[in-house]
C-alpha cells in the first residue's frame, strides 16, 4: 500500500518544485549522471527497520510544530506488537499469543507476552502480611 521509493520520489519532486533558485549547470550534469546510476537504494516496500525509522521521523517532524504539552512521546511499532502479545496471552493463554505473534516456540512468545506478569502482580497485591495482628480463620480455630 505504501512505497518508500514513491514517498522519496514525491518528496524530491516537491522540493524541486518549491526551489527558489535556478539549477546550476553542474547540478544538471549531476542529475543526469545520477539518473543513469542511482545511488538511492530505497526499496519498493517497507521492512521492519525502514518502517520503524519512518515512524520515528514522523514523530520528530510532528513534534517540531506541536506545543510541548501536546508532543508525541517516542514509541516504536514493536511496542504495539509487545502489547498485542500481552493482551492475547491474558485473553486466551500463551498458545493464542504464540499464534498471533507467529512464533515457532513458546519461549520466544514469553519474551513478548507479559500476561503472567500481570497475574503475579495481582497476586502480590492481594497477599496479606503473615505478621499482621488480625487473626486468620486457622488461628481462630486453634483457640
Amino acid at each position: 500500500m505504501f512505497s518508500p521509493r514513491r514517498a522519496s520520489q514525491e518528496r524530491r519532486e516537491r522540493q524541486r518544485a518549491e526551489r527558489k533558485s535556478k539549477l546550476t549547470p553542474s547540478q544538471l550534469k549531476r542529475d543526469r549522471r545520477r539518473a543513469k546510476n542511482p545511488a538511492d537504494k530505497t526499496g519498493d516496500f517497507y521492512d521492519k527497520h525502514s518502517y520503524r525509522k519512518a515512524i520515528e521521523h514522523a514523530i520528530r517532524k510532528g513534534n517540531k510544530v506541536l506545543p510541548v504539552e501536546q508532543q508525541i512521546p517516542h514509541w516504536t511499532p514493536y511496542q504495539l506488537r509487545h502489547s498485542a502479545g500481552t493482551e492475547a496471552e491474558k485473553a486466551g493463554g500463551l498458545d493464542n499469543a504464540q499464534a498471533l505473534l507467529g512464533h515457532k516456540t513458546a519461549n520466544v512468545t514469553k519474551r513478548y507476552a507479559h500476561g503472567q506478569l500481570a497475574i503475579a502482580e495481582s497476586m502480590a497485591r492481594e497477599r496479606r502480611n503473615p505478621f499482621d495482628d488480625e487473626p486468620t480463620e486457622a488461628k481462630k480455630l486453634d483457640h
